[in-house]
């Protein structure tokens, strides 16, 4: 025999008027033999015209209402209430990512959380970012890490539901506590005032976290990271400078608190632009010149978003201060040992 053996051929019927059908046949082949396909046998191909039908349009999402923490005591039947930030299309949850800048301290007494937010923010925007959830409802869930009991060693999230409504001195005005950066629209992002809500909900209103509080407590739980403590009275300088650099070389969100209001910080502080009993974020390390002319430089930022030392035009809260003058006008800085 000559060629592959044919395997179930099939003959086309005849027209005795028109004589056979010539039909096209296919073929596929494989080791054992040939196949013939009649092209009725063929699979049925699209119809390339049929035009794709409309997807149904999703239901009208209601925004949810969930209860408010406390106002500040001050602030307790005083014109102020929440206002629907959660609820004007010009506010976005994230606009510009993550950054330090984004955190603008407001009418609360919580420097050291606003402070420690906007460090977190520097050295870890992806925890920023997975720390909150928008359930589409104008409400959303805010993680927190919180230890069993101060000698624990394992801290477990724990996740608090809040909704968008923010405080304000009216019911239509602009959010009065912490904020974020301006949007293009005139809006403003709302991460910095949902994770300060957060926590307000998590302490049991914003009357008990609100009036100061402890730095080393909201980096451990805003970052599930044991805090370490230096204080610039016991820490030699150049011991200081060694923690500051390996903490910022490994993006370790740092805080550090300037000394306690009385009459001798006052002269301390008369004409610097900085304040006592206030907490600030450490940004970074950098060393300048060489030789004689060497320095090391501590970069910081005020959670006001604005006044600062030095005349650099941008009053924007963040500049940068000699080792020496970081160790004099500072009482002591808290560093998260994130991993």
């Amino acid at each position: 025999r000559i060629g592959p053996e044919v395997v179930g051929v099939r003959t086309p019927q005849i027209d005795r008027q028109r004589g056979p059908a010539i039909l096209p046949l296919t073929a596929r082949g494989d080791s054992v033999g040939v196949r013939w396909q009649m092209p009725h046998e063929r699979p049925e191909m699209p119809d390339l015209d049929t035009k794709p039908k409309p997807e149904a349009r999703k239901p009208k999402v209601e925004p949810r209402d969930l209860a408010d923490p406390k106002l500040r005591e001050k602030h307790q039947g005083a014109g102020w209430g929440y206002n629907k930030a959660g609820q004007d299309p010009k506010n976005k949850l994230f606009h510009y990512g993550v950054k330090a800048t984004d955190v603008i301290q407001g009418q609360v007494a919580d420097c050291y959380f606003v402070a420690a937010l906007s460090a977190v923010a520097a050295e870890s925007p992806d925890l920023i970012k997975q720390g909150i959830v928008d359930n589409g409802d104008n409400t959303y869930k805010v993680r927190f890490f919180q230890k069993k009991n101060y000698w624990d060693t394992n801290y477990q999230e724990v996740w608090v539901n809040i909704d968008g409504d923010l405080p304000s001195q009216s019911s239509t005005g602009e959010t009065g506590y912490a904020k974020g950066q301006k949007t293009k629209a005139g809006g403003r992002e709302m991460w910095p005032s949902l994770f300060e809500k957060g926590f307000a909900q998590l302490k049991g209103g914003y009357d008990k976290m609100g009036e100061g509080g402890s730095t080393a407590g909201a980096l451990e739980a805003l970052t599930g990271s044991r805090v370490s403590y230096a204080s610039t009275e016991t820490t030699p300088e150049d011991v200081m400078w060694s923690k500051l650099k390996k903490a910022s070389d490994n993006n370790q969100a740092m805080a550090a608190g300037t000394h306690g209001k009385s009459e001798e910080s006052d002269k301390l502080y008369a004409g610097t632009n900085l304040y006592a009993w206030h907490a600030y974020t450490v940004l970074g390390v950098r060393e300048t010149g060489r030789g004689k002319n060497k320095k090391q430089m501590v970069k910081i930022r005020n959670p006001w978003g604005r006044v600062e030392p030095g005349k650099d035009g941008k009053d924007d809260g963040v500049f940068e201060l000699t080792l020496a003058d970081f160790m004099k006008f500072y009482s002591s800085v808290n560093i998260a040992n994130m991993k």
